[in-house]
């Protein structure tokens, strides 16, 4: 039977070495989008609107991270970079996220699961069309529709979003200002030549590439991490817990920030993620099921196959 680890061993590291891994990551992620401003018009757009949409799935990671007051040793720290920094960059309420996010660790796999995006379903040619309604906005319009109906906290009372639209509208307009003077280093002799490479930069590689391919590869890490294969069970009933190989390019869009040891932090949500592989390998000594036996893709290849029609069906 899966105990418990003794947490108290589990000590919680320097909010200097914090600061400079978020730094270091953000300064990754928000490279190409500074690129494009740079370079202006041309072919390189599209490879940083493929690089920036992936890796930014994880900052969102590292806004899970901010959610369950992990980052910092105050929960003070985390408040800040996820309300002022990570919730605008990625256009979301942080405090409504943290309260649907506890939502689907309290009710897991149950009625009252405020997660959904892990039973999309992938099987055969249902992974290319909802690829496709990624790139349509579709997926990114139903996600903001979700997050402003108003009932982020299990309430019919409605969230004033004027706190976080009014932060994020400051972020936004910063970074706006930012791309503009990188653009302006490149093209000094006018400013309206580096409005428009920011702008291209800003509404291509940032926007369309945070509402499409960040939105594509944060569900399928959900669905990866949660979605039960053909026949599988387990006790809640609608969804699964794994954890995973990662290489460092998978690790940098998929499981970044403990999303590798999902089932761990599951298991253990109150656990930083850098103690989530120590964690792992103790855990999966009481529950093999925790064993990190495959790799993102893999698993996402394992659900993607089309499952054989029962005896009779369609008759």
């Amino acid at each position: 039977m899966l105990t418990r680890l003794e947490l108290t061993k589990f000590q919680k590291r320097s909010d200097l070495r914090s600061a400079i891994t978020v730094l270091a990551h953000l300064t990754l992620v928000l490279a190409p989008v500074f690129l494009a401003a740079f370079l202006g018009v041309g072919w390189w757009l599209l490879p940083c609107w493929l690089a920036f949409g992936l890796l930014m799935n994880g900052l969102l990671n590292l806004m899970h991270e901010c959610a369950h007051y992990l980052v910092f040793t105050a929960r003070a720290g985390s408040d800040l970079v996820g309300r002022w920094l990570l919730g605008p960059l990625a256009l979301a309420d942080f405090d409504g996220y943290r309260e649907r996010h506890w939502k689907h660790h309290t009710n897991f796999g149950v009625e009252g699961d405020t997660k959904d995006a892990y039973l999309v379903d992938i099987r055969g040619g249902r992974l290319p069309a909802f690829f496709l309604r990624c790139l349509a906005l579709r997926e990114a319009l139903r996600k903001f529709r979700h997050q402003t109906a108003g009932k982020d906290a299990g309430t019919p009372c409605a969230r004033n979003p004027l706190p976080w639209l009014a932060r994020t509208a400051v972020f936004q307009t910063l970074l706006a200002a930012l791309l503009v003077l990188t653009a302006h280093l490149r093209q000094p002799s006018t400013w309206t030549d580096a409005a428009f490479a920011a702008v291209l930069a800003y509404a291509f590689v940032y926007v369309y590439g945070l509402a499409s391919l960040t939105v594509f590869a944060a569900t399928l890490r959900a669905v990866a991490e949660h979605q039960l294969e053909a026949g599988q069970h387990c006790d809640a009933r609608r969804a699964a817990l794994r954890n995973f190989k990662c290489g460092p390019i998978s690790w940098l869009v998929f499981g970044s920030y403990g999303f590798a040891e999902h089932g761990t932090h599951h298991c253990e949500p109150g656990l930083a993620y850098y103690h989530l592989p120590q964690a792992t390998t103790e855990l999966a000594a009481q529950d093999p099921a925790l064993a990190p036996l495959r790799s993102y893709l893999r698993e996402l290849a394992a659900l993607a196959v089309p499952r054989a029609a029962s005896p009779g069906a369609g008759s």
